[in-house]
């Protein structure tokens, strides 16, 4: 049984002490070593989901249940007539421009997909670990940026990202730091 299937049986639980995940309704136990850096992202996918049910949201998680296949959105959350879509992002590295760019295009499609079948405004949302740790602060020397007062801006990759709107500007864009330590 792969990784994905044991996260989609029941809640996890980040033991950092002991440097493994925790599934106690299958009383299964993995070790942070037996964990492969391209896996990391499928838990923290539900751990992020885990975080935004105990706020009152149903999730759906799209990205454990289609894989490579989830055009760019992990979760799917709801709550109060809200209807959000996510993408969770926990690397170890910076997010570049072109990360950004991969992203949007690929989430595009399903949001206006979902924009003409509710016709109301739509959230999509970037979910890092760590925002200090996945932006820099430098200004990227190869494109220009759409702000006039970049001295302000403290993370202009982040910054880019929110000042793109598709599907005519339907599409709220924002970033939301989760934290999950291991």
């Amino acid at each position: 049984m792969g990784l994905a299937k044991y996260l989609k049986t029941g809640e996890i639980h980040i033991n950092a002490v002991k440097k493994q995940i925790e599934i106690p309704e299958r009383a299964f136990v993995l070790p942070y070593e037996k964990i492969k850096p391209q896996d990391w992202g499928l838990v923290y996918e539900k751990y992020v989901g885990q975080i935004l049910e105990s706020e009152g949201f149903y999730v759906t998680y799209n990205g454990l249940e289609h894989g490579f296949f989830d055009n760019g959105i992990d979760l799917i959350a709801g709550k109060d007539n809200q209807l959000i879509f996510i993408q969770c992002k926990f690397l170890s590295g910076i997010i570049t421009k072109s990360n950004i760019d991969r992203m949007l295009y690929k989430a595009s499609k399903i949001l206006f997909e979902q924009f003409k079948e509710h016709n109301k405004k739509l959230v999509f949302i970037l979910v890092v670990n760590r925002i200090e740790a996945n932006f820099s602060k430098r200004k990227p020397k190869k494109f220009r940026l759409n702000f006039s007062n970049i001295e302000k801006v403290e993370f202009p990759i982040l910054q880019y990202f929110l000042d793109h709107n598709y599907v005519q500007a339907k599409v709220k864009l924002e970033c939301r730091e989760i934290e999950m330590i291991k």
